[in-house]
């Protein structure tokens, strides 16, 4: 069965959470909206027998950062559920994706949710299991880090490599060091929202996705560093950065 997405691209944050409740009580379960204030990250607790699920539901112009993860964590912790999950009609940034590696954090993004709806339209006789779909999310997740490993041993990893950030021109001279200082800013923005800093990690696997700009990652840090000392960003705390 089709369904056109692009009604709910035209939604309400509302109007994509109520979507999402009547999707859900076709799979059989009940559903407790929680705060509206975001206060705890989720928009909506789900029950089924014992299995409680935390869910947040965001329905985006842009991509995920990894925010929309810590704050279903953050719920999660709270309400004390057994699966965290975080639904969106858009896609989810690379820093959303490593995070929810790490956290058992299950996305669902526009394709999958089309499949989620096309599960929850399945005929009454048959089997409409939500765990065992998120699941094969998650399988999916760490088979395509089993590709990568399979590329690299096989030396087909090659990174692709932006010629639009080449730091030398063609008589070696570098790029001034303010466009390395406005890349930066420019990730900063990609991958955080106003009130949250960076980590570490998250930063640095960004900019190495210009090598030609930024270099190594031991290039990187040192960087990072020197910014420090120029008052473009600071440390909030240990292995975090913000901007100043």
């Amino acid at each position: 069965m089709f369904y056109d997405l692009s009604k709910l691209d035209k939604t309400s944050g509302r109007e994509f959470e109520e979507f999402v409740i009547d999707l859900f009580k076709k799979l059989g379960y009940s559903t407790t909206v929680t705060n509206r204030s975001k206060e705890y990250g989720c928009d909506m607790m789900l029950q089924q027998s014992n299995y409680r699920i935390a869910v947040q539901t965001t329905r985006s112009e842009s991509e995920l950062t990894f925010t929309s993860v810590q704050r279903v964590l953050d719920s999660s912790r709270k309400y004390n559920s057994q699966m965290s999950v975080v639904i969106t009609n858009n896609k989810f940034l690379s820093s959303a994706k490593n995070l929810a590696k790490i956290k058992n954090v299950v996305l669902i993004d526009r394709k999958k949710l089309l499949e989620l709806i096309n599960l929850s339209n399945l005929p009454v006789n048959f089997k409409k299991d939500f765990v065992q779909f998120c699941k094969n999310v998650q399988n999916n997740l760490i088979k395509q880090d089993i590709d990568k490993e399979i590329l690299k041993f096989l030396g087909l990893d090659a990174p692709k490599v932006d010629h639009s950030l080449l730091t030398k021109d063609a008589y070696g001279r570098p790029h001034p060091l303010s466009n390395k200082k406005e890349k930066l800013i420019d990730i900063f923005k990609e991958i955080r929202d106003d009130e949250l800093s960076v980590e570490k990690k998250i930063l640095l696997d960004y900019m190495q996705k210009y090598p030609l700009m930024f270099g190594t990652k031991v290039d990187s840090e040192i960087f990072l560093f020197d910014m420090v000392k120029e008052f473009l960003i600071f440390t909030p705390k240990i292995d975090f950065y913000n901007l100043v």
